[in-house]
């Protein structure tokens, strides 16, 4: 370092209090520099620690949308591989809130009566084309090896064709609909040389499968009776909410994944 203008010799000697002094002033500037780094490395970590609370927050946040999510679209399909049950569709399985409203009066619901508007809003819901079940998939079914094949005219894959069952039950009430109008509906099988006691057994055959089924969902939701002005007894009201499967998601994907008519 070399003297400044105040720095004062004696002979050969020099005055070391202004060097003392600049040393002082050097030590000062240095803690305030050291503190300085002190200072801005804490707010780094304020302000990465801060980042990190709100990162989590955000993977929190994410993680219980998509958890809420999956709980509504996949708790089928968890449910089902705990008792070994398969289904091709059991991933698309979505639960919603749906309020059941009947029609006043009920009979103008598009799926009462016997009119051709009547009959193509079942064939909307109930004749839909059957799907396909891959070779490695089909042993979860549980069925014989001999079921029958198919092709699917997409892929070229082979697999066993296979129907979803609430299509077979929506078909069994759509036969119920008709037997209650036996002047319209004369013949109610396609076969024409279907014999009445086949028919019967086929009526029989779908009072079976929706009982089955009713029993089955067993559905918890509950009605309440109100009093109806000129009636004597409270009357039921069936307008209630209930959680549902998202019936035009599977129905989507079952058009979506149809095979060819036999």
């Amino acid at each position: 370092m070399q003297p400044n203008s105040a720095t004062r010799e004696k002979g050969n000697e020099v005055d070391y209090d202004d060097f003392s002094q600049d040393d002082e002033t050097t030590s000062f500037l240095n803690k305030d520099h050291a503190k300085e780094i002190v200072r801005k490395k804490g707010m780094t970590y304020v302000l990465l620690a801060n980042l990190f609370v709100f990162t989590m927050s955000l993977l929190t946040l994410v993680c219980a949308v998509y958890s809420q999510r999956s709980q509504s679209t996949y708790s089928a399909a968890r449910l089902m591989d705990e008792f070994g049950v398969f289904s091709p569709a059991e991933h698309v399985v979505e639960y919603k809130e749906v309020e059941f409203k009947l029609p006043n009066p009920v009979n103008s619901s598009k799926y009462v009566g016997y009119s051709q508007e009547v009959n193509n809003a079942w064939l909307d819901i109930a004749y839909v084309p059957d799907q396909m079940v891959s070779i490695e998939d089909f042993p979860k079914l549980k069925k014989p090896m001999d079921s029958l094949q198919v092709s699917d005219p997409k892929s070229g894959e082979t697999g066993y064709r296979v129907g979803l069952e609430v299509f077979h039950q929506l078909q069994c009430l759509n036969l119920l609909r008709m037997a209650t109008y036996p002047e319209h509906y004369t013949k109610l099988q396609s076969d024409e040389n279907s014999k009445p006691d086949e028919v019967r057994a086929y009526l029989d055959h779908c009072v079976e499968i929706l009982r089955t089924k009713l029993m089955c969902a067993s559905d918890v939701s509950v009605f309440t009776y109100h009093a109806v002005p000129g009636e004597q007894e409270p009357l039921p009201d069936y307008d209630s909410n209930h959680v549902c499967r998202d019936f035009g998601k599977i129905k989507q994907w079952a058009m979506d994944n149809a095979m060819p008519d036999w």
